[in-house]
């Protein structure tokens, strides 16, 4: 939390600059007005400012004021939201909760609504990339057993540097995956593949992206897709075979006719 005072013409006219400088919600404003504004003798001389204090949160502080304010609105009782920031990634954890299973819901999916929630609040804040919400380190415990069976393929990749693809998955579990490899500044990820389950590749940091896809042969047959495939075009259609010389040509069937009298114009004659 950091202080910061400004002086102007009137307290209104400060808190909107300082909205506007900082981008704080409503939620978010914390001031003190030191001095009210006050015009001095015959409203021309000895005018005083306005002063007001601000107190400016970080913004991991600002997640976790928005996540407390938003389990106070939902009745769900907590102790704290402790939160810290490591480069440009939040982690916020709520503690001392009475109702985990409500929070942490089937297979994690209340906990990642949550989370979808709060990034969406700061998802124009140019100093975070994303904010990862945990619950009394339900979280940590499944990430956890989920990498165990990834690290020795992580392990082969460090060691040797050749590119691994991972089977498919779902974003969830991607997100575990990338979250988990950028802490290695030695390995970096990228995505391939369509749709909801998409793969993973993981590559060395000293190979370019373009390399590390036409080096990737890892996993349990799962062949790199093509520029048209990861483009969303598709794949184009092989053009229709040319008949042969000995192809005989579609005959189109004939439809059946009533045959006309041989003798019509004569007849017609001989009635003349």
């Amino acid at each position: 939390m950091t202080s910061i005072e400004k002086t102007g013409t009137s307290v209104e006219e400060l808190i909107a600059a300082f909205r506007g400088e900082h981008r704080i919600k409503d939620w978010e404003l914390n001031y003190k007005i030191v001095k009210k504004p006050s015009k001095g003798l015959f409203g021309l001389f000895g005018n005083k400012a306005a002063v007001v204090r601000f107190e400016l949160p970080s913004l991991d502080e600002r997640a976790a004021n928005f996540l407390s304010q938003l389990l106070g609105k939902m009745g769900i009782p907590f102790d704290k939201v402790d939160a810290k920031t490591e480069g440009k990634t939040v982690y916020l954890e709520i503690k001392g909760s009475q109702d985990t299973g409500l929070l942490i819901g089937k297979n994690g999916y209340m906990l990642e609504t949550l989370q979808y929630f709060v990034n969406r609040i700061y998802e124009n804040e140019r100093d975070l990339d994303r904010v990862y919400l945990d619950v009394d380190g339900y979280r940590e415990r499944r990430e956890a057993q989920f990498l165990r069976q990834f690290h020795p393929l992580i392990k082969k990749v460090r060691e040797q540097g050749k590119p691994q693809t991972l089977d498919p998955m779902n974003a969830t579990d991607r997100r575990v995956i990338h979250r988990h490899i950028e802490r290695d500044r030695g390995l970096r990820t990228l995505t391939i593949g369509e749709g909801e389950m998409k793969r993973i590749v993981i590559f060395s940091a000293k190979q370019k992206e373009s390399e590390a896809l036409s080096q990737a042969q890892g996993g349990k047959g799962n062949p790199i897709r093509s520029k048209q495939q990861r483009s969303g075009r598709g794949p184009r259609p092989e053009p229709a075979a040319k008949a042969g010389a000995n192809d005989k040509p579609e005959q189109k069937p004939r439809h059946n006719r009533k045959p006309r009298p041989r003798h019509a114009k004569t007849e017609t004659s001989a009635k003349q």
